[in-house]
C-alpha cells in the first residue's frame, strides 16, 4: 500500500516537472534556440508573448534573448578613384585607379540555418562580406542571397547550422509609448543596446538613391552608423524591427544622433525575405512612368488650357521601350482610373499598379487634354535599375 503511494506520488511529481518544462518552452526562449529552425516558421506574425523573466531587469532579459543574434557585418568594396590628371596626357603612371573601402554594419540571425537580415546599404556593392557573433565565431565570404534597394533590405547566409537566431515579433502590435531595444554595432562598438520608446509609426522618409521606404517605425532609442541592420526589440525580446536610417545634425567631423531613429516594421520585412530567399530578388510589376500630382503650377497650367480636373495622376515621363510607351501612354496624360479604382494621386496609382502581377493587363482611364480615352496596358518585370 505505501509503496503505490509513493509510486503515485513520484508519477505526480514527473508530470507536474514535465507540465511546468513544457509551459516554460512554450512561452521562454533564449536567442531563439527552443524555436523552430526553419526560416519560413520564423516568418509568421505572432501575438505578444511574454517573456520568461530571468531577474527583476525585464530589458536586461530582452537583450539576452535577442542579443547573441545580432552580427557584425564587415564589408570590403572597391571603388574607382577620381584622377584629377586624367584629362591631361591619360593621366600620371602608376596613379592608382581604384581603391578599397571598408564597411561596418549590423544584421539579425533569423533562422538556426544562417539566414541573416540586414540592410541593403549595408552590403550594396561589397565584394566581401564578412560577419562575426557575438560568441566569437567569423564567418568570412558570406554569401549574399538576394537585395532589394527600394526596401532597403537584404539576406545574407552562413555556411554553418545550429545557430542562435532571434524570434520576429509582430510590429502591427506595437503601440507608441512602447518599450524600444535597438541592438548593433554603432560606431563599430561590437554588441550595443540601447533603449528608448516607439515614438511613432507609419512615418515615410526618403532614404537616398531613389529609395523611398514607407510605413516605418520611429524610435528615440540611440541609433548612429553601425546601427544599420540590427534589431529593434520589444520588452518581450521580439524583433519588430530592422534599424535603417537616422535623422543626424551635420555639424562637425561625424553625423550625431539626435534621437529620432527609424527602422523598418518586421511584418513588412516578412514577404521581402521570403520572396529573396527563393529567387534572390524582388519581382516587381512595371507600367514605365513617372507619376505627379496635379497641385499648384502644374494645376494653374492645366486650367489656363481648358483642363480643371482637381483629382488624378499626372503621367511626367514615359520610359522608353517600357509597357506604358507600347500601349501609347503621352507625357501629359492624366490617369483617372485604374481598373475602375479611382485614382486621386501618383502615390494612390503607384500602390495600385504595386498590387497587380507582372503579365496582367491593367485598364486606365485617360484624359488627354480634350478627350477620355481607356487605355489597356500589359505590365512588364520592373528592370533592376528602371530610368528614372
Amino acid at each position: 500500500m505505501k509503496l503505490g503511494r509513493i509510486v503515485s506520488y513520484v508519477l505526480v511529481f514527473v508530470l507536474g516537472f514535465a507540465a511546468c518544462a513544457l509551459i516554460i518552452y512554450k512561452l521562454g526562449y533564449t536567442s531563439g534556440t527552443t524555436s523552430a529552425g526553419a526560416v519560413s516558421s520564423n516568418l509568421g506574425a505572432r501575438p505578444f508573448t511574454p517573456l520568461v523573466r530571468k531577474g527583476q531587469n525585464p530589458i536586461a532579459d530582452a537583450a539576452e534573448a535577442v542579443g547573441p543574434a545580432v552580427v557584425n557585418i564587415d564589408t570590403v568594396t572597391e571603388q574607382r578613384v577620381a584622377n584629377p590628371f586624367e584629362g591631361f596626357f591619360g593621366g600620371l603612371p602608376g596613379m592608382p585607379q581604384r581603391q578599397l573601402t571598408m564597411g561596418k554594419g549590423s544584421g539579425v540571425i533569423i533562422s538556426r540555418d544562417g539566414y541573416i537580415l540586414t540592410n541593403n546599404h549595408v552590403v550594396a556593392g561589397a565584394q566581401r562580406i564578412s560577419v562575426r557573433l557575438k560568441d566569437g565565431r567569423k564567418f568570412h565570404n558570406v554569401r549574399l542571397v538576394g537585395s532589394d534597394s527600394r526596401t532597403d533590405l537584404a539576406v545574407l547566409k552562413l555556411a554553418s547550422n545550429n545557430l542562435p537566431f532571434a524570434r520576429l515579433g509582430n510590429s502591427d502590435a506595437i503601440r507608441v509609448g512602447d518599450w524600444a531595444i535597438a541592438l548593433g554595432n554603432p560606431l563599430g562598438l561590437e554588441n550595443t543596446v540601447t533603449v528608448g520608446v516607439i515614438s511613432a509609426t507609419k512615418r515615410n522618409e526618403q532614404a537616398g538613391m531613389g529609395t523611398h521606404l514607407e510605413n516605418l517605425i520611429q524610435t528615440d532609442a540611440a541609433i548612429n552608423p553601425g546601427n544599420s541592420g540590427g534589431a529593434l526589440a520589444n520588452i518581450a525580446g521580439e524583433v519588430i524591427g530592422i534599424n535603417t536610417m537616422i535623422a543626424s545634425t551635420d555639424q562637425g567631423p561625424q553625423k550625431g544622433n539626435i534621437g529620432i531613429g527609424f527602422a523598418i516594421p518586421i511584418n513588412s520585412a516578412r514577404g521581402i525575405v521570403k520572396e529573396l530567399i527563393a529567387k534572390g530578388k524582388i519581382v516587381r510589376p512595371f507600367l514605365g512612368v513617372g507619376l505627379g500630382d496635379i497641385t499648384g503650377d502644374l494645376a494653374d497650367w492645366y486650367k489656363e488650357r481648358g483642363y480643371s480636373a482637381a483629382k488624378g495622376a499626372v503621367i511626367m515621363q514615359v520610359y522608353s521601350g517600357s509597357p506604358a510607351a507600347a500601349a501609347g501612354l503621352k507625357q501629359g496624360d492624366i490617369i483617372t482610373e485604374i481598373d475602375g479604382a479611382k485614382v486621386t494621386g501618383s502615390q494612390q496609382a503607384v500602390k495600385i499598379i504595386a498590387g497587380r502581377k507582372v503579365g496582367q493587363i491593367v485598364r486606365l482611364s485617360v484624359w488627354r487634354m480634350d478627350k477620355a480615352l481607356l487605355i489597356g496596358v500589359k505590365l512588364a518585370e520592373m528592370p533592376r535599375s528602371p530610368a528614372g
